[in-house]
């Protein structure tokens, strides 16, 4: 018996478009079940992102497959099921050890036990340029918030003491007359040396205070408000300072700085993360905490343990070693030629694919755009006309104004990361032709951000770095070391596992 499921997956409410929605991929698969005589024991949908596993559509798939027997799973292409590498190995596991076989509808291939390595490479291939696209339009997301900071604008929720309201169109953020006074208060005592974090909480508790909603707040949100530059100012977004600042200061900068002083003296570290490229990357084999880095004597990187969970005896580790045991691992990959036109091949149908995806998701935010603006057009009118009041039109106005923004926000954004994909697309390329000549050349923030796209893991532990590299560069370095194109392996760290590096400092 052919006894199948049917997933179904789109990656927000938002990008649910047409020709790529639920019910289209839905009835596209039901034809193909028909086609093929699979018996449609069940479908599964999700509308979520997906760039971290855990999807509950996803999940209770597995879970019906495994306790019923069934043998093929419908999928529209490789980017609905699989959107990150986790989910890459869930798949994988499912036909290798019960020999699922997943059905790629629109790109006319099968997944299964005994499919050619050649086409496992197009999948995993598939898998990464998916994922590429997301994070691209997270990352253009970001950019534009980083363009309103440049502005002078926050570009996020107003901290205690502030609202984020909208003038003129506009999102600012406007001094909260009712909670303004407590922060001012806040700053005024505790300047004066004679209140603990605990003791200021009291006080500002008996006179009245009510943080966030809430009539009773935690020491840490005393101290969280009192190392906050923003209301002298200033603001830093993304680890950049801006003194440029368009919002009104509570307090001047004279009492900010005595507050400091009070708080932790008058020496402070001054952060220096644009000159680290491994920050947050490795981690620590002991504790499982995150590797730092800073700078000795002017020139020296070090990277260590930042301790989070208590003191780590582990060693200290040179930026010029860690670069030295990427090149040794980077310098295995050389791809063949068979698997640069999979490569080039699967490039040019992710490609077309994309393009399709994105004009119909810009359409679809042009159109929400302007229904919205028509909402604020008409609502100006009918409060001109007095059928509503001006309370009721201020409050829609506002919420009107704000959703427009977001969806102006991610417009923009889908248009900038189209040049992104794109560029993406060519590194991926040139990667598997010559990783090490570009790892070589590369400078702090390239070096970083091919380190990002070629490995999922590295763990540092008694001088041994560990390093786990993304299926698709796993695969392409066992090939070019077995020169066959062979199955795929597990993905997990294991020192003498072809697909990750284990490099003695």
């Amino acid at each position: 018996m052919n006894k199948a499921v049917i997933y179904a997956r789109v990656s927000s409410k938002e990008q649910e478009v047409e020709g790529f929605s639920i019910p289209a991929q839905l009835k596209a698969l039901n034809e193909y079940a028909a086609k093929k005589n699979f018996i449609v024991a069940q479908e599964f949908t999700d509308v979520d992102t997906a760039k971290k596993a855990g999807r509950k559509g996803f999940n209770k798939m597995l879970e019906f497959i495994k306790q019923n027997n069934i043998s093929y799973i419908l999928v529209e292409k490789t980017d609905r099921l699989l959107r990150n590498f986790a989910d890459h190995a869930t798949i994988e596991g499912l036909t290798e050890f019960l020999n699922v076989k997943v059905h790629l509808v629109k790109e006319n291939s099968i997944l299964s036990r005994d499919s050619r390595s050649s086409e496992k490479l197009f999948a995993g291939f598939r898998t990464l340029m998916a994922k590429n696209y997301s994070d691209n339009l997270s990352e253009e997301v970001k950019k534009g918030m980083t363009e309103k900071a440049e502005q002078g604008l926050y570009p996020s929720h107003a901290p205690y003491g502030y609202n984020n309201t909208h003038i003129n169109g506009k999102s600012v953020i406007t001094v909260d007359p009712q909670t303004a006074p407590y922060i001012k208060k806040m700053f005024e005592l505790y300047a004066t040396g004679s209140y603990s974090f605990l003791t200021l909480k009291q006080k500002m508790l008996a006179e009245g205070m009510v943080y966030r909603n809430g009539k009773n707040f935690y020491r840490s949100a005393v101290e969280n408000i009192l190392k906050n530059e923003f209301y002298a100012g200033v603001f830093f977004w993304k680890g950049k300072k801006y003194d440029n600042a368009t919002h009104e200061p509570l307090i001047s900068k004279e009492l900010f700085q005595r507050v400091q002083d009070v708080r932790i003296g008058p020496s402070k570290s001054k952060s220096r993360k644009g000159l680290f490229s491994y920050t947050n990357f490795i981690t620590c084999g002991l504790c499982g905490c995150k590797f730092t880095a800073e700078l000795k004597k002017g020139k020296y990187i070090y990277y260590h343990c930042t301790g989070s969970k208590g003191k780590c005896p582990q060693d200290y580790l040179r930026q010029e070693t860690i670069d030295d045991q990427f090149e040794q691992l980077l310098n295995k990959i050389h791809v063949s030629d068979e698997a640069r036109e999979i490569i080039l091949q699967t490039l040019r149908d992710s490609i077309k694919d994309k393009i399709a995806y994105h004009n119909a998701m810009v359409d679809q935010l042009m159109e929400q755009i302007k229904r919205l603006q028509n909402r604020i057009d008409q609502a100006y009118i009918d409060k001109l006309d007095g059928k509503i009041t001006d309370n009721f039109w201020q409050t829609k106005n506002q919420e009107w104004l704000e959703e427009k923004q977001q969806l102006s926000m991610k417009l923009v954004s889908a248009q900038q990361s189209d040049s992104q994909y794109l560029e993406n697309a060519y590194l991926v390329l040139e990667l598997a032709k010559s990783a090490i000549q570009m790892f070589r050349a590369g400078n702090i923030e390239k070096k970083r951000r091919i380190v990002n796209l070629l490995t999922g893991n590295c763990v540092y532990k008694d001088g041994n770095l560990q390093v786990e590299l993304k299926p698709l560069f796993s695969m392409i370095m066992e090939s070019s070391q077995t020169r066959n194109w062979c199955a795929w392996q597990g993905s997990n760290l294991q020192p003498t596992d072809s697909k990750s590096g284990t490099l003695s400092n």
